[in-house]
């Protein structure tokens, strides 16, 4: 895989927190509200739980072990705000359905969800079990469709909610070896652009405002682990994690201050599209939502050859 393939931008991109998101911009701006973000423990997901933190919102943060959580929960207890941790399984919805109704007891009624929770198995699917191929859908793409389906009711009754979907540019492109997590990502994206136009349905639109974000190059220990020896003794080092190690420049506080900004119902306008947290949310707003739509920008979508398009 050539990155080239996929072009280079000629604005410059953000890697990390910028004036518009920065904490100082959005400090106090989500007090009173109480957030839960999955696969918290540590990376991205601990990084979106500080900021939501910093920005006053009450934080459920939520992990396979509570052991994974400590370091997370200490962060986000520096600020202020109330922090519980939670041991959660998103695969499973009974566990799922368990947690939120304890979270909403203890810490009240959940205002913000960040489904951040992901794996990546990095083998060709020849070489995977199915079961390790299917895991990655159950967890990136079933763990998230669980916790919206039980979380929009909820918000439904109280007439308003933000759920951001940390979605990956994977999912847009075509990556060899990573066919679990660019399936699981890709139909994440669209169910967030599908779940948008079903709050219009409802009259919920856009008090009920869902989001697909990319968190951008983030070297984290799911990214940057490599594929397994076998299949390098296979392949070679060229389709590896580790060979574009270095398009991984950004911090995991710009994702986390992106996640803090959405949850405020600033970028409101951004609603049901696929975000990439590097471009500056000022410029996608600038544009207006009417153009984005029009346009079919930050939303999946296919080309044809000219004269042909794509007919109901």
């Amino acid at each position: 895989m050539d990155p080239a393939e996929f072009g280079f931008s000629t604005l410059p991109l953000q890697h990390g927190p910028y004036p518009a998101i920065s904490s100082e911009t959005l400090k106090g701006t989500n007090v009173g509200k109480v957030a839960v973000v999955t696969g918290a423990g540590r990376g991205i997901g601990a990084a979106i739980a500080e900021a939501l933190a910093k920005s006053g919102a009450n934080i459920a943060i939520l992990d396979l072990s509570l052991e994974q959580l400590d370091t997370t929960k200490e962060a986000c207890q520096t600020h202020g705000v109330k922090v519980e941790a939670y041991a959660c399984d998103v695969a499973d919805i009974g566990i799922v359905n368990a947690t939120l109704d304890k979270i909403e007891k203890e810490l009240g009624p959940i205002d913000v969800l960040v489904n951040n929770a992901g794996i990546l198995d990095q083998r060709p699917f020849i070489m995977s079990t199915f079961d390790a191929f299917w895991r990655q859908i159950e967890v990136n793409f079933k763990g998230p469709l669980i916790t919206i389906h039980a979380m929009l009711p909820r918000m439904r009754e109280r007439g308003g909610g933000c759920i951001i979907n940390i979605a990956s540019r994977s999912g847009t492109v075509d990556v060899p070896m990573t066919l679990g997590y660019v399936t699981s990502k890709a139909a994440l994206i669209r169910a967030t652009h599908t779940l948008q136009r079903e709050m219009e349905l409802d009259k919920l639109d856009p008090a009920i405002h869902i989001y697909a974000l990319h968190p951008g190059g983030v070297l984290t220990s799911m990214g940057s682990s490599g594929a397994s020896k076998d299949v390098r003794d296979k392949y070679g080092d060229v389709h590896d994690e580790k060979f574009f190690i270095d398009l991984f420049k950004d911090t995991p506080a710009l994702c986390g201050q992106t996640c803090a900004f959405l949850a405020t119902g600033r970028g409101k306008e951004l609603r049901g599209l696929y975000l990439d947290c590097r471009q500056d949310v000022t410029k996608l707003l600038e544009q207006g939502r009417e153009n984005l739509l029009k346009e079919k920008r930050n939303t999946l979508t296919v080309n044809f050859l000219d004269g042909y398009a794509n007919e109901p």
